[in-house]
């Protein structure tokens, strides 16, 4: 990569770092394309050159945003050890990431719910829906093993249920944390708690 180059690959990533923060703190409707070129100190001309329209910037944001969870997904599904120990790890990495409640995962919420109620689909969403299936695949060799290590019960559809489990604690975890300002919870039913519960009442159902 030439200088030039380097030079806008910097520039665009400063540009979609900027753009989700903003978003994340003022919300997508309310930020404007001249708010998103002040915080990236570039001209709003040159913003507009990257991203014709803020829709595409929004769906950028998100796409960088979920990137690191192919790369971690794709370290536990192919470490060593069985597909249930395997599982496990990817739940408690769910857990972890969860817990922490950062802003990636705030954005990830806002964006999904955003781009669901939208009245047609975002420009570029596919780049958003690639890359979710690209994490899919990732758990193709868990999958495979799972149906012959015995380390799931044998009678199960094993993809439809390591699917259905990340999906559904996942969305679980994320939904809990996130509402939890607004949810009323005894100590002893807190979010972590919860969460620890659901995890074992998963994992107890493919445990041969």
């Amino acid at each position: 990569m030439n200088k030039r180059q380097q030079n806008k690959e910097e520039r665009l990533n400063r540009i979609i770092e900027q753009a989700e923060l903003l978003f994340l703190k003022d919300g997508f409707e309310r930020v404007q394309m001249q708010n998103i070129a002040d915080a990236a100190e570039i001209g709003v001309a040159t913003l507009f050159r990257y991203f014709p329209k803020k829709d595409q910037l929004i769906v950028a944001a998100a796409v960088r945003n979920l990137a690191p969870t192919l790369e971690t997904f794709k370290q536990l599904t192919t470490t060593p050890g069985d597909a249930y120990t395997r599982l496990e790890a990817i739940l408690d990495y769910l857990l972890e990431q969860q817990m922490k409640q950062t802003n990636h995962s705030r954005f990830r919420e806002a964006f999904e719910s955003y781009a669901s109620f939208v009245t047609s689909p975002l420009p570029d969403i596919d780049d958003y829906i690639d890359l979710q299936c690209e994490i899919m695949k990732t758990l193709e060799p868990l999958i495979e093993d799972g149906k012959t290590d015995g380390s799931l019960r044998g009678n199960l559809d094993v993809k439809a249920t390591v699917v259905t489990i990340i999906n559904a604690f996942g969305t679980f975890g994320n939904n809990i944390i996130l509402k939890s300002h607004i949810s009323y919870l005894e100590e002893d039913i807190e979010p972590f708690i919860q969460q620890r519960v659901l995890k074992e009442m998963l994992l107890a159902y493919v445990r041969p």
